[in-house]
């Protein structure tokens, strides 16, 4: 930008054309990649498992060996064994590509009274309850397993369900209840493209509208909206060219990326009228612009290198999308910088927005008195009780911090949708009318020299499933015992007979097509469902620990061992990571800011010293968390180390005038003021405005986009705090001797 500020006024002119031509030129193309990044929505529950968990790759070997358990559940008021809309709606979805099999309660029990098994009717409901049939002994499902096609579009393959509903059975989608991996995972998809395409749009509408009514100009308010807009597109081309996709965490790229760059141009564009303002000849606009780009470039570039510091250490998580949102927000913010200094000066100096010139000496007679009067205030009352501010804003820090040891996390099903929305409402009545929805998987494991024939081993595997059942939570078990005659317990021509039936190859074929069963070169694999439910208060890890605890002698006694796999032992330790992810990204992002705030403030005391204000919004909301009683969701750990980021851009502006100050020879409360009137509007403009785009989120039924929303309003306003109060006040103090020692201003 130099080339801009170093020419004739006609060279200024092309200049600045040809930068806005240019960047007209991009604009299909950014706008082209942007489309396409946002087609390509996925949310594969897959993506959410750490891949280099010891659990992760148990469960890849248990599909391995049985095959993917990612299946839909249908069901409706009046769905009962002998409602014909069951083998109707049944027949149309075996026929459907998204589908590869259909099981209802009906077939099962049809195959279970059928040779070899022959059993009685009431047998065979009885082995299929809290699988396949309610309490009540009527009550059923249909349990899909979905196909390949089914699984590459799981919005398309419940609109499928939903379709062939009303077209087979006149069932509308309102009386339908579903639940399962592919549900839960159209239901997420169906939210972040409502997220993409209807609640961006209104926050960005909201943010133009504040941002037009705080800086008392449109022409402005509209260039810092492209810029803003320009820097959001780019950064989903990206993300494209690169060939990443969208996910649920991904969705809030858009308006995080939108919100940032608005803070960054709100911030310059201050500079440019505070520059303005400061002349009170007839070319203010003329050297204003040259004086806000020098002043402003270094502060918006370390807040935007602190802010992206903050984003990038989410790369540290063990979860893909979390590490994908930490690097594409990253690179984002740091290509706003880029657009906001080559689009904003060009179109400033080409469409300058009427900026009267003011005397500063008489600027308290202006019509901005109101605020330069609450500004002296504010700074007479911190300096002169700045210990007294510094000791309640620490103790207040550490009130808070006292529930951080305590933090807990969820990634439960109940826990990611609100009370009352669909998908909760659907689980509560599946699991009252029919059963469980949440599975764990259990493999016992026999040697292939085992000296126990096939009727011992499934005699072992009902046992484990006895000792399952006595355990204090309710849960339902399906194996190879639900599918199998009655085991022989004697030695009586009867029994005997029964047990050659048993240990024919055909029943071993049998089990094994239906996946309870697995033979391998060294091994015979008996795998036991146990569902356990997905409302209510069960602590997963704790259930998991107690199942292996009581089952692992039984195995012991055989020669055997096992094995505990499923989505309860995953959702246990990706709850674990979530607290883990969240402290590593923060101490790294603290460890690596505070060495840029060493390097700008030439100083190592100082730079601790300033990092104070920017652990204020962390500490203080993240421990309120814990009191109020709300755990971490997956949106809650990437605010952390990005709220951090973003209370170093206002730090980094602040400290900056106050430096400016000193080396001018102003007193320390002097500077204060001066950093203060220069600095507090702006920073109060920015939070008003990105608070005002990120509340439009707090509308979604998806709590983690939800709760992301509120802890980053949260954390912007106790930013404001830090940097507003806190700062000051240590500035104020014996405390701000320190940042007075280096009198090389990080940008004179």
């Amino acid at each position: 930008m130099n080339r801009l500020f170093s020419k004739t006024p006609q060279q200024k002119d092309r200049y600045a054309r040809a930068t806005l031509f240019l960047i007209a030129l991009t604009v299909p193309l950014v706008i082209f990649g942007a489309i396409s990044a946002l087609k390509t929505t996925s949310n594969d529950p897959r993506q959410w498992l750490p891949k280099s968990f010891a659990e992760t790759s148990r469960y890849d070997w248990f599909l391995q060996h049985f095959g993917s358990d990612e299946i839909a559940v249908v069901s409706w008021p009046g769905c009962e064994l002998d409602d014909p809309r069951v083998s109707s709606l049944a027949g149309s979805l075996e026929e459907s590509e998204f589908f590869d099999r259909v099981r209802t309660g009906q077939s099962v029990i049809d195959q279970l009274m059928q040779p070899p098994l022959d059993l009685s009717r009431a047998e065979a409901r009885r082995r299929l309850g809290g699988i396949l049939i309610g309490p009540n002994g009527k009550t059923t499902c249909l349990v899909l397993s979905t196909s390949v096609a089914g699984k590459a579009d799981r919005v398309k393959a419940v609109s499928e369900i939903e379709r062939l509903s009303q077209a087979t059975c006149q069932l509308p989608a309102s009386e339908l209840r579903l639940a399962g991996p592919t549900v839960d995972a159209a239901a997420i998809d169906i939210e972040s493209r409502r997220l993409l395409f209807q609640l961006a749009g209104i926050s960005a509408f909201v943010s133009f509208f504040v941002a037009s009514m705080r800086l008392k100009s449109i022409r402005l308010a509209i260039m810092i909206l492209v810029v803003a807009g320009y820097s959001t597109g780019l950064s989903l081309a990206i993300l494209y060219v690169c060939g990443s996709k969208m996910n649920l965490l991904m969705t809030m790229l858009p308006p995080l990326v939108y919100i940032l760059s608005i803070s960054s141009a709100v911030h310059l564009a201050n500079y440019y009228r505070d520059a303005a303002s400061d002349s009170a000849t007839q070319d203010a606009h003329t050297n204003a612009l040259g004086t806000a780009v020098a002043k402003g470039w270094l502060p918006c570039v370390l807040a935007a290198a602190t802010t992206s510091i903050g984003l990038v250490s989410l790369s540290l998580s063990k979860i893909e999308p979390i590490q994908m949102f930490g690097i594409y927000s990253a690179i984002g913010v740091t290509s706003s910088v880029g657009v906001l200094f080559v689009l904003l000066p060009a179109a400033l100096h080409l469409f300058p927005p009427r900026i009267e010139p003011i005397d500063r000496a008489a600027q308290a007679t202006s019509g901005d008195a109101n605020t330069i009067r609450f500004s002296d205030y504010a700074v007479a009352a911190i300096s002169r009780h700045n210990v007294l501010v510094v000791i309640a804003c620490l103790a207040v820090m550490a009130f808070y911090a006292k529930g951080l040891p305590s933090i807990k996390s969820t990634v439960r099903l109940q826990d990611r949708f609100l009370d009352g929305s669909d998908a909760i409402n659907d689980y509560q009545w599946l699991e009252t009318n029919v059963g469980p929805m949440v599975p764990l998987e259990i493999v016992i494991h026999f040697d292939k020299d085992s000296p126990l024939d096939l009727v011992k081993q499934m005699r072992l595997v009902a046992a484990v499933q006895k000792k399952i059942h006595s355990l204090d939570e309710p849960v339902a078990t399906m194996s190879a015992i639900n599918l199998s005659p009655s085991l022989p317990s004697g030695s009586r021509v009867r029994d005997v007979i029964q047990r050659k039936l048993i240990n024919r190859p055909s029943t071993k074929q049998h089990l094994i097509d239906a996946n309870f069963l697995a033979v391998t070169d060294s091994e015979q694999l008996w795998r036991i469902t146990a569902r356990a439910n997905a409302i209510g208060d069960l602590d997963y890890g704790l259930y998991a620990e107690q199942l292996q605890l009581a089952i692992d002698p039984l195995l012991e006694q055989q020669g055997a061992r096992g094995t505990y796999t499923g989505i309860i032992p995953l959702i246990y330790k990706a709850q674990r990571q979530l607290l883990m992810d969240l402290f590593r990204s923060f101490l790294a992002a603290f460890a690596i800011i505070a060495l840029v705030l060493v390097f700008v403030l030439r100083s190592v005391s100082a730079a601790l010293i300033a990092m104070v204000p920017n652990l204020f919004p962390a500490v203080v909301v993240f421990g309120g968390l814990e009191w109020i009683g709300i755990p971490l969701q997956i949106g809650s750990v990437m605010t952390a180390s990005a709220a951090m980021g973003i209370a170093v851009d206002d730090t980094l502006h602040f400290l900056t005038w106050f430096r400016r100050g000193i080396d001018r020879g102003l007193s320390r409360k002097d500077a204060i003021s001066d950093a203060y009137g220069r600095c507090a509007g702006a920073m109060m403009q920015t939070t008003l405005i990105c608070c005002s785009g990120l509340l439009v989120f707090t509308v979604s039924s998806f709590v983690p986009i939800l709760h992301f929303a509120w802890l980053m309003v949260a954390l912007l306003l106790a930013a404001l705090i830090g940097d507003l109060v806190l700062l000051p006040a240590i500035l104020a103090g014996p405390l701000g001797r320190f940042f007075e020692k280096s009198k090389a201003s990080p940008n004179r």
